[in-house]
Order: C-alpha cells, then sequence, then structure tokens
C-alpha cells in the first residue's frame, strides 16, 4: 500500500516537470517539492483557494478543487495543465510557488 503511494506521488511529480518543461518555466525539483520561481499574481484561500504567480509573460496557478487540485500554465499562446490528487498542495514562499507532493 505505501509503495503504491510513493508510486502515485512521483507520477504526479513527473507529470508537473514534464508540463513545467513542455512551457519553458523556470523551476527547480527539491526532495518532494517542486518550486516555481515567480511573483504572485493572485491568491484566494476562501472558498476554492488558489495561488497564481507570473513568471515572464505566462501565468502558473495552482487550484485546489472539492475533488482533486490542478496545476495550471498560462502562456500567450497556450494553457496546459495537471490534475493532482488531494495530498498535492501548495504555498507560497517568496519567491516560490512551492507545489508539495
Amino acid at each position: 500500500m505505501a509503495q503504491e503511494f510513493w508510486n502515485n506521488q512521483s507520477k504526479e511529480m513527473q507529470e508537473v516537470i514534464n508540463l513545467l518543461n513542455q512551457y519553458n518555466i523556470d523551476f527547480k525539483v527539491k526532495d518532494d517539492k517542486i518550486m516555481i520561481k515567480g511573483n504572485v499574481q493572485y491568491v484566494d484561500l476562501h472558498s476554492l483557494p488558489t495561488i497564481t504567480i507570473v513568471q515572464g509573460g505566462n501565468t502558473i496557478g495552482f487550484d485546489e478543487y472539492m475533488d482533486w487540485n490542478r496545476v495550471v500554465v498560462t502562456t500567450p499562446n497556450h494553457v496546459g495543465y495537471v490534475e493532482l490528487t488531494k495530498n498535492v498542495y501548495a504555498n507560497y514562499d517568496y519567491p516560490y510557488l512551492v507545489i508539495h507532493f
């Protein structure tokens, strides 16, 4: 059971890494975290929590929904996203949006 959890966690982490690489987003990986450098654009910690940052002309957001979470990358020409389980969460620790797996 624990092995299945870790496999799913690393699969989700790899999906987010692939998304960020696809859109040339500046980030680094540290242990079980992805740290995306950017300036805060929008934060809502109430109904459906959201953290949105800006990096160059790109917007990166972490949205929490009832049953799942999502990382969204919006560029001037494209939008890409990855849906994640609820145990993946995020916070902003200047100057990074930190996604915890």
